[in-house]
């Protein structure tokens, strides 16, 4: 389709050119060639009567012309983009349909893991796609790149809908045969010995058990810091390590790695995740749908 005289295909090369800021990452969300992406930017830069995108160093830098296009470009792509979507109904036993997901690892192994297995059930040609969070979770979120993320409620996006999925706590670990850890875990021993926690960033912020403890005035000695939650149990196994992790993961642990499971010697706050959805996504019947469905979940779990 054109609009004055622009093919409207290719605001969906230049939103994603904006986002990317890379020829080769734009022609691997969109499936095409580079050569086909370079081709979509020349017809791009001869419409507008601007270079848009500028080679500095390994990145493309847009111009300060398509700078100023950004936000409407992308909120143009968005809108058509459910428009393209949308049905008068939403029957998940026929619908071909992907949803992406951005969750962390704990959520992913204790709660979207047994929501797809309920979809091969209820929507066999429903498709999930699920991407850690991370430091640009906010910044994917908004840019429309997920249609859900799964968050704690500290670490909710401004201006979404959202709606609680569960509620966690915590719970320590340490291996079965840490000579330093008797029948019990008591204070004194959990402030002697060395942790290993979780760090999913350099500048991503301390993970709500951290932030529990510290409000307390509680200092931890760390000996190492894994990448992704679910990698801590494996990492006190054969050493005098203790952690510090989510209750359904430890209890799930337990039953695989030979490790104790021990109540926190003090109070740590327990926290809720939350499931939010894209503002401009609220109308479309299947992110309801879908919406509902994780909601029916998270009530059995």
């Amino acid at each position: 389709m054109r609009l004055n005289k622009l093919d409207l295909n290719l605001l969906v090369v230049l939103d994603l050119l904006l986002t990317e800021r890379s020829v080769s990452q734009t022609a691997l969300r969109l499936h095409l060639s580079q050569s086909a992406i370079s081709n979509a930017l020349a017809r791009l830069r001869l419409h507008f009567e601007d270079d848009l995108m500028v080679q500095v160093g390994r990145r493309l830098q847009p111009t300060p012309f398509a700078e100023g296009l950004a936000e409407t470009v992308h909120r143009a792509v968005e809108e058509l983009r459910q428009i393209a979507t949308s049905r008068a109904d939403f029957d998940p036993a026929t619908v071909e349909r992907t949803f992406t997901v951005i969750c962390s690892d704990f959520v992913f192994q204790v709660f979207l893991s047994r929501a797809i297995r309920e979809l091969a059930v209820v929507g066999p040609k429903i498709k999930v796609t699920a991407f850690l969070t991370s430091e640009q979770t906010a910044d994917h979120f908004q840019q429309g790149r997920a249609d859900f993320a799964i968050v704690p409620e500290s670490r909710s996006v401004p201006d979404h809908p959202s709606l609680p999925l569960f509620s966690e706590t915590f719970s320590c670990i340490a291996w079965d045969r840490n000579p330093l850890v008797g029948e019990t875990l008591t204070r004194e021993t959990y402030l002697e010995l060395e942790h290993v926690s979780t760090c999913l960033g350099p500048t991503n912020p301390p993970h709500v058990e951290q932030e529990s403890l510290e409000a307390q005035g509680v200092v931890r000695r760390f000996a190492a810091f894994a990448p992704n939650f679910t990698s801590v149990p494996d990492a006190v196994v054969g050493t005098h390590y203790i952690a510090t992790i989510h209750a359904r993961t430890a209890a799930l642990y337990a039953q695989r790695l030979p490790i104790r499971v021990f109540p926190p010697p003090m109070d740590i706050a327990p926290f809720s995740e939350l499931l939010q959805w894209h503002k401009n996504r609220s109308a479309d019947p299947g992110v309801r749908w879908m919406r509902d469905f994780l909601i029916g979940v998270a009530a059995e779990v």
